[in-house]
């Protein structure tokens, strides 16, 4: 899936990896979804060996990127304020 928009990061200091974001995703079939990532640092020895963002399982399939877009947010309302 490819990444059309990233909502925002914000910090949740209660999860396990505090740093998260919503991200609306194109799909093979040309329908689009939205997803929770968050943000992973791997380390050994001191030394970062991976970093970047996991992706959650995705929710919904949507006709329009807006509408993924806005049922994520209505998802998200304590993140993105709707």
């Amino acid at each position: 899936m490819e990444i059309i928009k990233d909502l925002g990061t914000v910090e949740v200091p209660t999860a396990l990896h505090p740093r998260r974001r919503v991200v609306v995703l194109r799909r093979a079939d040309g329908h689009y979804t939205y997803a929770e990532q968050y943000h992973f640092v791997s380390e050994d020895e001191g030394h970062v060996v991976a970093h970047g963002w996991a992706t959650l399982p995705s929710t919904g399939v949507y006709a329009t990127a807006a509408i993924a877009e806005q049922e994520a947010r209505a998802a998200f309302p304590q993140w993105y304020g709707e």
